[in-house]
């Protein structure tokens, strides 16, 4: 326990080392969903703006999540991950640390930003606070285990931003991020569900129209085995690259 709170720091306090970090975590995101409302309230239909804007909070969360998973990168090029994963404390700590750093920082701009259009800038959204806070948690736990997986595919920090930006951008125009998924043909609807982004977008959906508890559920449940099967997908490359 020791071990991962002493991890767990040192990655927070990596993650907020550029004081830029607080604009990057918590004012871009707000500032471009508002954009994006104006944008498409010019449509007339304000409900759906705001809902559909959410898209681009979780497109930064994605980015964001892999900014500080990345630190595991830069104290693998070090040896500092070297020698973590065989000191008696192991990786597992290690791992611990970084994945609970990035979800705090993480939780805290979904917050922020709940808080913000719940108060500062109230939109009809469709849909209670509480319910959009828990899907945005939701996704972040996907998010930070696709970022933990991509960060241990790369050798370095600069092929973890390159695979990041290619994997995010592509997965976030078919997951009905940047525009419905509806909209798409019948082939990139269908490969859409392959996507977190499209289940966090279902959900928010699924809560606008009313939908059943379980159908809302299932996709939030979703959302979470994408983290777990990212998470284990990490778990067994970090373990085969230790054993090489």
């Amino acid at each position: 326990m020791r071990a991962f709170a002493i991890f767990y720091r040192n990655f927070l306090v990596g993650a907020f080392r550029n004081k830029l970090a607080y604009l990057v975590y918590f004012a871009a995101p707000i500032a471009s969903f508002v954009a994006m409302f104006f944008l498409l309230s010019l449509t007339g239909d304000a409900s759906f703006a705001a809902a559909q804007a959410v898209g681009l909070v979780i497109y930064f969360s994605m980015l964001q999540a892999t900014m500080i998973t990345s630190l595991t990168i830069k104290d693998r090029e070090e040896g500092a991950a070297l020698r973590v994963a065989v000191s008696p404390t192991g990786g597992l700590a290690y791992a611990l640390g970084n994945g609970a750093a990035a979800f705090t920082v993480l939780g805290a701009q979904v917050a922020l930003f709940v808080c913000f259009i719940a108060f500062a800038f109230p939109v009809d959204l469709g849909l209670g606070a509480g319910r959009l806070l828990a899907i945005l948690l939701a996704f972040n736990v996907a998010s930070i285990g696709l970022a933990l997986l991509m960060c241990e595919l790369s050798d370095s920090s600069s092929g973890a931003t390159l695979l990041a930006n290619l994997v995010i951008m592509a997965t976030s125009l078919l997951g009905g991020v940047f525009f419905p998924a509806e909209f798409m043909g019948p082939s990139a609807r269908r490969a859409a569900v392959a996507f977190p982004q499209y289940w966090a977008m279902k959900a928010i959906d699924q809560a606008r129209s009313g939908a059943a508890l379980a159908e809302r559920g299932l996709s939030m449940t979703i959302l979470l085995l994408f983290g777990a099967l990212f998470i284990a997908g990490r778990a067994a490359l970090a373990g085969r690259r230790r054993s090489a």
